[in-house]
């Protein structure tokens, strides 16, 4: 199908003469980064390769060929995305649009701690084991806090590379107290408040738990019997919580996960609805008119914004300050798909962290990778197919990712729960 026709004129004294006009039939590839060679097929092009002008969003392309049927265009390096136009004779034809994508940079994927056997074992990194790790956290000083679900453990990653136990032992309970003698039950993720606090979503005793710098644990909020209610402390209930994020002013917000909500827990330790109304569906909205379907992930960006990971609406969400809920990334199809945040897929989002230039990382649980949504683009990072292997992020396999975070150099962990290990993105520079 040809492309429509701008102008064509040519005069000489008073008859106008009329030449055949060039005609756009396909461009290949319709995206792409700078100095991107983009064949441009049609008809009535000039062979002489200087006698047509082709411009990318207004800006002028290199021709390196032509002939009368195609063209050879290099993408502009100032270029933007636009429509490609074709001047050739004094006429000008307008073809489709040339999206630009930013140049993929490339990341490194390694095993950082664990050694892929399920067990308990701390010390050097090379000798140290987890079972189904499931969250990861960093704290002020650059230590690396773990959820080692599986061993019901808090551990920690020195800078030194060290392994050590936090809190909680391998057994299962519910106990306060020194760390030694706390206990958990399949605590799934946590994160560090500006105190340097630990803060932690035991799942499955159904309450928030903190861990101070001294090494004593309590319980923040929750009964440790499932269920719902807002209101003090002591009596508010949770059903699953998932995953704990921690604004300045020491409110710690909880993805809720069969509640279907999120929640907010006051200083004071009361407890209320932040968003979503216990349906398990999508909306959005603000505050209770907003729904979610399972949240599991959460982090705060540098504006006071909650990011979700709303697993079961395979979707990336945002609560404002203001309390309005609104998507950001995924199309609520589960699948796999880079590009146009809309449009992007996930199957089964499970954390979130937001890095030092404001990009949202994401552990995409069943599609085994870990992405990235920067501005309006999602791209992956690392993962390709479900394994183990090590090396450039578009080669390396996960298994079943569940978290991450980012330390003050941008390099990426990754809770790597069914190989039992944390494993480290760096971008190769």
């Amino acid at each position: 199908m040809a492309f429509v026709l701008i102008a064509i004129t040519a005069c000489d004294k008073d008859k106008t003469v009329t030449s055949s006009a060039p005609v756009i039939n396909t461009v290949w590839p319709l995206d792409g980064t700078p100095s991107t060679i983009v064949t441009i097929r049609g008809k009535n092009f000039s062979t002489v390769r200087t006698e047509n002008i082709v411009q990318f969003n207004g800006v002028n392309a290199i021709v390196i060929e032509a002939s009368q049927g195609a063209l050879l265009a290099v993408a502009p390096a100032t270029g933007a995305t636009g429509a490609i136009t074709v001047a050739v004779r004094n006429t000008t034809v307008t073809g489709p649009v040339f999206t630009y994508k930013a140049p993929q940079q490339e990341y490194n994927v390694k095993l950082f701690a664990g050694d892929l056997t399920a067990g308990s074992v701390d010390g050097a990194l090379s000798i140290s084991r987890l079972r189904s790790p499931e969250g990861v956290e960093m704290d002020a000083a650059g230590n690396l806090i773990i959820t080692d679900r599986g061993n019901n453990r808090i551990r920690k990653v020195s800078l030194a590379g060290i392994m050590s136990p936090v809190a909680g032992a391998d057994v299962v309970g519910f106990v306060n107290g020194p760390a030694a003698d706390a206990r958990f039950r399949l605590p799934w993720k946590s994160t560090v408040d500006a105190a340097g606090n630990i803060i932690v979503a035991d799942r499955d005793n159904n309450c928030i738990r903190k861990i101070t710098p001294a090494g004593v644990v309590s319980t923040i909020a929750g009964s440790g019997t499932a269920g719902f209610a807002d209101g003090s402390a002591a009596t508010a209930m949770f059903n699953q919580p998932l995953d704990v994020a921690a604004d300045a002013a020491g409110n710690i917000y909880v993805a809720d996960n069969l509640n279907h909500r999120i929640r907010k827990i006051a200083p004071s330790g009361e407890v209320s609805t932040l968003a979503g109304d216990g349906t398990a569906a999508f909306a959005n909205g603000t505050g209770t008119a907003a729904k979610l379907k399972n949240p599991s992930g959460l982090a705060i960006d540098k504006d006071g914004n909650l990011i979700i990971a709303d697993r079961l609406n395979h979707r990336i969400r945002m609560i404002t300050p203001a309390g309005v809920v609104t998507s950001i990334a995924g199309d609520g199809v589960s699948g796999y798909k880079d590009g146009e945040a809309g449009a992007a897929r996930f199957a089964d989002p499970y954390g979130v962290a937001v890095d030092g230039n404001g990009h949202i990382i994401i552990a995409d649980l069943n599609n085994n990778k870990v992405r990235k949504l920067a501005g309006i683009t999602v791209t992956t990072l690392a993962g390709s197919s479900k394994g183990f292997l090590d090396g450039p992020g578009a080669n390396a396999q996960l298994n079943q990712p569940t978290d991450v975070c980012v330390d003050a150099d941008g390099n990426v962990y990754v809770a790597d729960l069914g190989n039992n290990c944390i494993r480290k993105i760096t971008l190769i520079k």
